[in-house]
């Protein structure tokens, strides 16, 4: 068969030279420079299965504030390090996905995911990354498929591309974090990341080691709901960044400034408005339907700056606009890397009405109060409150006198608890009411060795036995008791054994424990070691209980309001049982950094050895005794116990205020304004933001 033959079979098939210099024409032809945003948009898909609201093709134009942050992961972005503390469920895990299509298809290379468990590093890859692989047709034939018989396809953990691989590991294993070099680190979630893994330190010292081959050319993307105050590793990077902000602009005046949950009002049934923002400059209303234009424009304004520099206004008219917008590490901000913050309220689909309904359950509440903080303001939760001096609550007490011994109208349960020291045993009893009010209403010392003799364990028996005068004239008992097992553990056990209203106590002092958790079974032995009863062992979390009683000291400083109306969460006393020496106890322990005291007392050179941000712990001040400061925290925790397994709502709290002191409770009881230590702690209350309101707008008149 001769050259022409086939020429004349198959006249429409292309001559070589077409076909060989075609395929170079196309392998020369320059790629197109695309952002990651712009790349995402034209290549990422989203799967159904990730549980997105917006399965299909992806859209930047979603979540707008997106853009920047992602694009500053770009090769040729002069930013090294991202950080993001962002609030829940605002697309930090939507970057790194991403992030790591763009490196497949258009920047191959080694990169790196942590994830704070190896559970979440599995349901990340499952319920994020194969889904969005698996639906991203455009690229998905770069990624080499699972294949557990081919070792050099893909598994759960190790995704291998041309050019590239990736690694899913987990902060708690330091294995994971060794021998190998990559270019690109994302890491999500860090706050969950222990702070010491295999005795090699910070995972995410660990982590970042793998980057030093590449230098400059390393990118790093870092985004996490805060932590504690004190020891969030997100807000320590966030502070070291350039601190951005994202102004959007007022749907009426088009005032740039960043949302802020001080601008939120609850609903207005006067002018039929529902729960919105206000506009810091023309105190015009901004609802949900605002949120989509509003996002559209807005901007991301680095709010740091130099020391000798003016700051950055909270309210920016569009004519000043730019002058005060700084691309990432450049300009005024070529000293630091982007730093991001953003909060709930920002959240394309996230009601404000929600975000309302979510503060107002977490008044008086300090584990629902750190979700809040944490999870929708985006903000580090700070335990240790208002440091209150012993000689306020004196002065204090004075003003606000009740009658020992008898059941205050607001409260409707009793409980009491004793601490064991070496000389007897300290006992108190607080009567609980609707709100977080609480009265201490009995306390006494039996004396007597609690670890050899009887008698401080008769006196302790005989007065859990007491009963206490309602408003109604009715005698009412205990509800529930406790004795700390910390000291005469096995007269703690024997005691309680045959009390079942009566709980053995065991304080832990990790944060973030229940207030009273689940009981353990302990063995009561005899002389022979044969085990004769059983007693339960309820844990306290003392360390959110502590914040607790703090708080409460804290308004009951502060007093009531101009209506006589108590804040949430106050630890009412009497002259009668609170004198110098009480109030001394009560005030005992601080929430302190554990190196503080080092900082202070040892040379410049080790000081740097000390970690910048150690957890700080309850810590009790030299000299001083807290013994009734640990009963009050028992008392505080069995009261969260009983109030908890009763369902006490409001409706229900006023029914057992009727049947206590047979008289319905007064109007006002489940009408009182947030305090002082809240405010601190969460935000202002209505009045206040109104005086803000009302100064910010003075402020700017002055200035126009």
């Amino acid at each position: 068969m001769s050259f022409h033959d086939p020429r004349l079979r198959f006249p429409l098939l292309p001559t070589g030279a077409k076909v060989l210099f075609g395929g170079f024409a196309a392998a020369t032809r320059p790629t197109e420079d695309l952002t990651i945003s712009e790349w995402a948009d034209r290549n990422r898909m989203v799967s159904a299965e990730s549980g997105s609201p917006w399965p299909g093709e992806f859209r930047t134009s979603r979540v707008p504030y997106l853009r920047e942050p992602q694009d500053c992961l770009h090769p040729d972005h002069p930013a090294r390090r991202v950080t993001s503390r962002w609030a829940a469920q605002l697309g930090k895990s939507t970057a790194i996905e991403n992030w790591f299509g763009f490196i497949v298809d258009r920047a191959p290379g080694t990169m790196m995911i942590v994830l704070p468990t190896l559970e979440e590093a599995t349901k990340f890859n499952r319920v994020k990354l194969d889904p969005t692989i698996d639906a991203s047709t455009k690229w998905k034939h770069k990624v080499a498929p699972v294949n557990s018989r081919d070792e050099k396809a893909s598994t759960t953990a190790y995704k291998r591309y041309a050019g590239g691989f990736c690694v899913i590991v987990n902060a708690g294993s330091s294995k994971g974090l060794q021998m190998v070099s990559i270019k690109y680190l994302a890491m999500d979630e860090v706050t969950g990341y222990p702070r010491d893994v295999d005795g090699r330190g910070s995972p995410r010292d660990q982590a970042r080691a793998r980057q030093k081959a590449y230098g400059d050319l390393a990118k790093e993307w870092q985004g996490s709901t805060p932590g504690l105050a004190g020891e969030c590793a997100i807000t320590a990077d966030f502070e070291n960044g350039d601190q951005r902000f994202f102004y959007v602009p007022c749907p009426h005046c088009r005032a740039f400034q960043p949302l802020d949950f001080e601008q939120v009002r609850p609903a207005d049934d006067a002018e039929k408005l529902p729960v919105h923002m206000r506009c810091l400059s023309c105190d015009g209303v901004v609802l949900d339907g605002h949120k989509h234009d509003m996002l559209a424009d807005g901007v991301w304004i680095a709010r740091r700056v130099r020391e000798d520099a003016e700051p950055v206004p909270d309210v920016i008219k569009p004519a000043d606009l730019d002058r005060w917008r700084c691309p990432p590490c450049e300009g005024r901000c070529s000293e630091w890397q982007p730093s991001y913050h953003l909060w709930a309220g920002y959240a394309p689909r996230e009601r404000f009405a929600d975000i309302w309904v979510r503060w107002e359950e977490a008044q008086g509440d300090t584990t629902k109060s750190r979700v809040f903080y944490q999870q929708d303001l985006a903000e580090p939760y700070d335990p240790s409150g208002v440091a209150v001096e012993w000689e306020r609550i004196v002065e204090a007490v004075r003003k606000q006198p009740y009658p020992r011994g008898k059941v205050p109208v607001g409260a409707g349960l009793i409980v009491s608890a004793a601490d064991v020291q070496s000389y007897g045993i300290k006992w108190a009893v607080y009567a609980i009411g609707p709100r977080g009010q609480r009265w201490l209403i009995d306390r006494e010392i039996f004396v007597g060795a609690p670890d050899q003799v009887d008698d401080a364990w008769i006196a302790l028996a005989d007065a859990l036995g007491r009963k206490y005068e309602a408003a109604g004239g009715a005698q009412v008992g205990i509800d529930l008791s406790g004795v700390d097992s910390g000291f005469a553990t096995d007269r703690v056990y024997r005691f309680c054994a045959k009390r079942p209203n009566v709980y053995a106590l065991d304080g832990r002092h990790k944060a973030g424990l229940p207030w009273l958790g689940t009981p353990v079974k302990k063995d009561i032995r005899d002389q022979r070691k044969r085990i004769i009863a059983k007693v339960l062992l309820y844990p306290v979390g003392n360390y959110d209980v502590k914040t607790e009683v703090v708080a409460g000291l804290a308004n009951l400083v502060e007093g009531p309001d101009k209506a006589g109306r108590w804040p949430r969460n106050t630890l009412h006393l009497t002259p009668e049982l609170c004198d110098e020496e009480f109030a001394k106890e009560m005030t005992a322990e601080r929430l302190v950094d554990p190196d503080e005291e080092a900082r202070t007392t040892i040379s410049r050179r080790a000081r740097n050895l000390i970690r910048p941000n150690a957890p700080r712990e309850w810590k009790r001040i030299i000299g001083r005794v807290n013994d009734w400061f640990d009963a009050t925290v028992y008392a505080f925790a069995l009261a969260w116990h009983l109030e908890h397994k009763r369902r006490l709502n409001e409706a229900r709290w006023a029914d057992l205020l009727l049947l206590v002191h047979g008289r319905a409770p007064e109007p006002d009881l489940f009408e009182a304004a947030a305090g002082p230590f809240e405010r601190q702690r969460t935000m202002a209350s209505a009045a206040e933001r109104e005086q803000r309101k009302a100064t910010r707008r003075s402020k700017w008149k002055h200035r126009k």
